[in-house]
């Protein structure tokens, strides 16, 4: 890092972790409780990246005319999504938890911004022993738009009380580094190499094969 760095900001899934198995799984299985086939639903909705669940629902049930509560399909498809983790041996991308280790080591405030659900998040990091280092998690639900839009990083800066120049963001996708950039932060992608589609990451001040070879210094 070439400056100061008061806080240290991840995206979680396929940034931190690998979760998009366990993600289309609940898609796909949501779409099998309501009687609809989920591969019938276009390629721009079943592979994009970094997008709210409660917007991928949105979709889902506008593509197929479904009349039950966005309430009750997030509710279901949650389960699914619970159920494939819990059942699931996870485990982090490489050099993740160093670089989260010598972060925090080094006083730097932490965060996960994502667009997923903060319990999950919360109870993955605890199975990680990671969780009490990281101050907070924002989630899709604690904000009104969705990653390009920069609220969500922009409401974690606030929360910790660090100006969005002094916050580095730690993302995977295209949207999310544009999120990052939006907010007016430093932002790191880490390429996911087993993504289903190829992420433009060039709006990124660094873009990374892997957190191994990302260096924390003082």
């Amino acid at each position: 890092m070439k400056h100061t760095i008061r806080a240290a900001l991840f995206d979680f899934d396929e940034t931190m972790i690998d979760l998009e198995a366990q993600h289309h799984g609940a898609h796909r299985a949501l779409c099998e409780a309501m009687g609809v086939d989920y591969d019938a639903l276009p390629d721009s909705i079943r592979h994009r990246s970094g997008v709210r669940i409660i917007d991928d629902i949105r979709d889902f049930r506008a593509f197929f005319g479904w009349s039950e509560s966005e309430e009750k399909l997030l509710a279901l498809r949650h389960k699914h999504f619970v159920d494939a983790c819990r059942a699931a041996q996870l485990e982090l991308l490489p050099g993740v938890e160093r670089v989260v280790r010598e972060l925090h080591q080094r006083g730097v405030k932490l965060a996960v911004t994502s667009s997923a659900d903060g319990d999950m998040i919360d109870e993955i990091l605890r199975r990680f022993r990671l969780r009490e280092l990281f101050e907070l998690i924002v989630d899709g639900y604690d904000v009104v738009k969705g990653k390009p839009d920069p609220e969500g990083y922009l409401v974690t800066a606030r929360k910790l009380g660090v100006a969005p120049e002094d916050c580095i963001v730690f993302e995977d996708s295209h949207v999310g580094v544009l999120a990052a950039k939006a907010a007016g932060m430093t932002c790191i992608a880490v390429r996911h190499r087993a993504a289903h589609v190829w992420q433009d990451l060039s709006a990124a001040d660094q873009v990374l094969d892997s957190f191994e070879d990302f260096v924390v210094t003082s």
